[in-house]
């Protein structure tokens, strides 16, 4: 029996995404740019976001999803900050993107309580999210500091996800008002 079950395919490995989430792709690459295949292999790999089936639970799940990321970067630049000499160059930067990221936290945890509750400032929270990423984005551009290869992919990740909330966001505000 053993033998049978290391065999077959694990689950979900040949699944295909949902049309919701293909959408979604779609609508962010001819938005955003991103890729449509990342954003699908990407997106698709979340379990909740899988599990989703209309506007809104995905929204709180790609929300959810970038939350995670957000936390994981400041702690990645939490620690860079705890190591470097406070006269540094780039510690000024460095210290810009730790309270960008604790705001893009903070405003993506806002946004899943936002969607859960129909708030339509939740479309303004997350355009001063993605500001704030920028400013990140900048300061680090301004010392020429270099981000560590796992930064930079999980801050990719996190303006991916914001970027495909907003829309979902943006879609789902849309729909309601028209209800």
């Amino acid at each position: 029996m053993l033998l049978c079950l290391s065999s077959s395919p694990a689950p979900f490995a040949n699944a295909r995404a949902s049309q919701l989430v293909r959408s979604v792709c779609k609508q962010t690459q001819e938005q955003f740019g991103y890729n449509y295949r990342q954003c699908v292999k990407s997106l698709w790999k979340d379990i909740p976001i899988r599990s989703a089936t209309n506007l809104k639970d995905l929204d709180i799940a790609v929300l959810k999803l970038a939350a995670a990321n957000a936390a994981q970067t400041k702690a990645t630049f939490e620690k860079a900050l705890n190591a470097t000499d406070k006269n540094a160059n780039g510690t000024t930067a460095i210290k810009q993107c730790v309270d960008s990221y604790d705001f893009a936290l903070g405003a993506f945890v806002f946004a899943v309580r936002g969607v859960n509750d129909g708030d339509k400032s939740v479309t303004e929270i997350l355009t001063q999210a993605q500001d704030d990423l920028v400013r990140c984005q900048r300061a680090l551009a301004s010392v020429e500091a270099p981000l560590p290869m796992p930064v930079s992919r999980t801050n990719f990740w996190v303006l991916l996800y914001r970027d495909v909330a907003f829309l979902v966001t943006s879609q789902l505000f849309n729909i309601q008002k028209k209800i």
